[in-house]
């Protein structure tokens, strides 16, 4: 299944900055997940669980509008194109030099029957966000579908806030005809064909080339999730004309640790 896709969908900028400048600048509720980032991250709730209506967690049986909501005819105009069950609505902020670290939302997914949508509302071109270690640029006004079930990260670089209008939506056969769900992943690579010896020899001349290289170094640096780098790592490798499998990535991180445990229990 793909885990991006840009929405047919394209709504005033202007109009969400203007629904912003009517919101006052205080309120903003610090993200709940304070392991996960640095810096400022926060949002405000437009729509939350009708229990406690202003906390920023997204999963709830029951929904309700805040009164924050009435402030926002730019968000409203958007969610009324939105021809799908809304659960949460809200606007999210990370400020300047604020690093959301690599992380999964598992309570969200297609199979669960949710999808989160996110039309930036303010961004800059320093801000970084990474879905399964591809950099998504999202630019205001556009509707993108982001499966944040999979491994993802945000860095804003920039001197300005990245501001998004992040939608909770159940799916129906409205939502199933703008966005193609089941369609083939572009981004996921077929594993090569090769021998164990070769795949062994492969990666370690893979390793030194890492090592050499702090660009492609910096391509796996960040990610954190282990079957994420099994496959980034295979992905990369073949790239550079050593193919090897995710097998012998395993054994090598297995091996590796392995090592790091040793020298403590000596």
């Amino acid at each position: 299944m793909i885990d991006r896709f840009r929405l047919p969908l394209t709504f005033d900028a202007a109009a969400l900055t203007a629904d912003l400048d009517a919101l006052s600048a205080e309120g903003w509720i610090p993200h709940f997940n304070r392991g996960f980032y640095d810096g400022d991250w926060s949002g405000l709730v437009l729509r939350g669980p009708a229990q406690g209506a202003d906390s920023l967690v997204a999963t709830a049986e029951a929904f309700a509008d805040t009164p924050l909501l009435d402030l926002c005819p730019g968000v409203r105009a958007v969610l009324a194109t939105l021809d799908c069950p809304l659960r949460s609505v809200r606007l999210l902020r990370l400020g300047p030099g604020g690093v959301i670290r690599e992380h999964r939302d598992y309570d969200l997914g297609y199979d669960r029957g949710e999808a989160r949508l996110h039309v930036p509302v303010v961004t800059n071109p320093d801000v970084s966000f990474h879905l399964r270690n591809r950099r998504v640029v999202m630019a205001p006004g556009e509707t993108w579908y982001l499966d944040l079930s999979q491994p993802h990260r945000v860095v804003n670089g920039g001197a300005t806030d990245r501001i998004h209008l992040v939608i909770d939506v159940g799916v129906n056969d409205w939502l199933r005809d703008r966005i193609p769900f089941e369609a083939d992943d572009p981004f996921r690579s077929v594993e090569p064909e090769v021998g164990a010896d070769e795949a062994r020899a492969n990666l370690e001349r893979f390793r030194a080339l890492v090592a050499a290289e702090p660009a492609l170094h910096g391509d796996l640096r960040d990610t954190t999730d282990r079957e994420l780098f099994v496959e980034e790592t295979v992905r990369l490798g073949l790239a550079h004309g050593l193919p090897f499998t995710a097998e012998a990535v395993r054994e090598a991180l297995t091996a590796e640790r392995r090592r790091w445990n040793d020298q403590w229990m000596k």
